[in-house]
């Protein structure tokens, strides 16, 4: 049947501050973990496509790095944000995350009207994380949301304000596959039909290097706790496909020596813990067996300097494809 259908294609931006639920979001509409999830802010640094295939619909999602204001210069936060922002050119449909857990959605009314007004396609306000929240409980976020709906399309004028689809937040949860069907059909009617741009069994246009970083640095954020130095990345070195098992190579960059001694733990037991779990989440990606090597060093002030940037957290690669 889909052979003889019209075929439909087009990119998904979701945007949305730290800790709104962007990449499980995305993890759940492709099928497979592909971004990094935790509590912490910066889980994702980069964009990640995710790629999901709906009868004759190719939707090709993009997951940002979180949307948050920047009070030191630093390299890798002011890529962080370009990445967010450079979406918007390429989209042809838009979901702005809220998280219905917050107690405020006042930190979101500035960058909300900023995608609104950047935005050259439809955008989906959805309130997110609704499992988390009591039936009875629900109605208070679902209001504010109406509100800041309703302000935002007062401040933007009439052009931008006609890109906001309703005036009532769409109720998703990325756990709760059956959420997210309202929001599905209503992007499906909305990309423009084209030849898909991806083969029909790619999931994502990352390397697989990409994608173990990402696995690995989930588990070190979840690991460390409040211990983690918010300046750590990974680099993949090599991955090698081996009957039976793959052997990964990976290095833990720090940026100073003392949180060299915090990821490693007393007696080396952080880091035996991290690549414990870290191994455990590649072998549920690449259903089989896996060996984890994991080394720690320290690049002083990596953060700061671009070409490190470039290289732990892809984010030089990103602004070159959307053409910043």
């Amino acid at each position: 049947m889909r052979e003889n259908m019209t075929q439909k294609c087009g990119y998904i931006a979701i945007l949305g501050r730290p800790n709104a639920g962007k990449s499980s979001l995305l993890n759940t509409l492709v099928g497979q973990k592909i971004a990094g999830v935790s509590n912490k802010p910066q889980t994702t640094r980069a964009r990640i496509l995710g790629i999901r295939i709906q009868d004759n619909v190719q939707m090709l999602f993009l997951d940002t790095p979180g949307i948050h204001r920047t009070v030191k210069k630093v390299a890798l936060n002011s890529l962080m944000n370009r990445a967010a922002w450079s979406v918007l050119d390429q989209a042809d449909a838009v979901v702005y995350l809220l998280d219905a857990e917050e107690e405020s959605f006042e930190p979101d009314f500035e960058f909300f009207k900023s995608v609104l007004k950047s935005a050259q396609a439809p955008v989906l306000l959805c309130l997110n994380k609704t499992d988390k929240v009591k039936r009875e409980v629900l109605d208070s976020p679902i209001h504010r949301c109406e509100q800041m709906m309703a302000a935002a399309k007062e401040e933007v004028g009439p052009e931008a304000a006609a890109r906001l689809v309703g005036d009532h937040p769409f109720l998703i949860s990325a756990k709760r596959k059956e959420s997210l069907e309202e929001i599905l059909a209503v992007i499906t009617q909305r990309l423009p039909e084209s030849p898909w741009l991806y083969p029909a069994d790619d999931l994502t246009d990352r390397s697989q290097k990409f994608v173990c970083s990402e696995l690995i640095r989930e588990q070190a954020f979840r690991c460390l706790g409040a211990e983690l130095p918010y300046h750590l990345a990974v680099k993949v070195d090599t991955i090698v496909f081996n009957p039976g098992i793959v052997c990964i190579d990976a290095l833990i960059i720090v940026g100073r020596l003392q949180h060299k001694g915090i990821v490693v733990g007393k007696g080396g037991s952080k880091i035996k813990e991290l690549g414990s779990k870290a191994r455990q989440s590649l072998e549920k990606h690449f259903e089989g067996k896996v060996f984890l090597e994991l080394e720690v060093t320290v690049d002083a002030d990596w953060v700061n300097n671009p070409h490190s940037v470039s290289e732990y957290a892809e984010l030089e690669v990103l602004q070159e494809q959307f053409q910043l």
